[in-house]
């Protein structure tokens, strides 16, 4: 008898300590997800693999501490983490080629620009020059929670490229080649929010680079003539060009840490990465420092900790039908 109870209190002892095990495990493996919103420490440079994937945006989450990337080529969306493991995360067949990704962690989402440029897998006579999607994804399980397509929103061209969310979670989207901004509002009705004959001056890439200033404005860059565009929330036709002391021809992602200073990643053929600031409220603004790329075609800068990484897209290597194509990318420290 005294040996049964014996046996029956080492179970006991063993389900507790495998429970307790169990419990550690958890709380071990939810902590490396989530993270303290720790950056990369000690490094400038993040290189990761992913074959032939050409990411055109990549945006930080500090919740689950990895990049968000998409891919021109394959239309997916993967993950990257601090030392450059690259991980498929979002694989939809209403994708063709994902350009802007930006996370949302105060609300678990995660938006993605579609678009098609004629260079992926799944470009299409119907759809080429003329897809203007957005797709809405729960940022923790990759599930698609909405997609809208803003291109019957307007005649002509389209080519969904950046996007910026409010504080109350309304999205803004640049259509390069309309070239309009759309909004989707919080109940997903979507429209065109601002246009001027300001956006456009020739053919092909006009808007692009957008962001959210709590002042409640937005800031919109114009890839090819390299204007800087301030447009009110409030009434979109009060659509100011902010007076730069040079031209920001090129410029392509934005990144907005505070109010002050203005990411921007510039290439076609410049190839790095500028800090503007201002101190009138973006009347005016000026380069405080730029950083040169380590690889061709920068194309969108994030915010991770106090520091911005910058993606480096390689984008020329794609488009140049004689260049070899290449599968190594870097994430560099600004």
């Amino acid at each position: 008898m005294l040996a049964i109870e014996h046996r029956k209190e080492q179970i006991m002892i063993s389900r507790t300590l495998l429970a307790g095990v169990a419990a550690i495990s958890i709380l071990i493996s939810s902590m490396a997800f989530a993270g303290s919103a720790a950056p990369p420490v000690g490094k400038s440079e993040i290189v990761f693999t992913a074959d032939k994937n050409y990411s055109e945006s990549a945006s930080w989450s500090s919740k689950q501490n990895r990049f968000f990337v998409g891919s021109v080529t394959h239309g997916t969306v993967g993950t990257v983490t601090q030392d450059g493991k690259y991980k498929p995360f979002i694989e939809d067949d209403k994708l063709v080629s994902t350009i802007g990704i930006l996370v949302d962690d105060a609300r678990d989402t995660l938006w993605v620009a579609n678009s098609d440029p004629g260079a992926g897998t799944r470009t299409a006579a119907a759809t080429q020059g003329t897809l203007a999607g957005i797709a809405k994804y729960d940022a923790i399980t990759g599930k698609r929670l909405a997609y809208y397509d803003l291109g019957p929103l307007t005649e002509g061209p389209h080519f969904a490229n950046d996007l910026a969310l409010d504080d109350e979670g309304n999205a803004y989207v640049t259509d390069s080649f309309a070239p309009v901004i759309y909004k989707i509002d919080t109940t997903g009705k979507t429209s065109i929010f601002a246009q001027s004959p300001l956006f456009k001056d020739a053919e092909g890439f006009n808007l692009n680079g957008i962001a959210y200033h709590k002042g409640g404005y937005l800031l919109v860059g114009k890839y090819n003539s390299g204007d800087l565009f301030k447009v009110t929330i409030s009434n979109p036709t009060d659509i100011r060009r902010v007076e730069l002391a040079g031209s920001l021809k090129g410029a392509d992602g934005f990144s907005l840490p505070d109010g002050e200073r203005l990411y921007v990643a510039v290439n076609l053929g410049i190839d790095k990465t500028i800090e503007l600031v201002s101190t009138d409220d973006w009347k005016t603004a000026k380069v405080a420092r730029e950083v040169k790329s380590v690889q061709s075609m920068p194309t969108a800068p994030t915010k991770v900790g106090n520091a911005v990484w910058v993606l480096n897209s390689r984008l020329d290597t794609l488009f140049n039908p004689k260049a070899d194509k290449v599968s190594d990318f870097t994430l560099q420290k600004f």
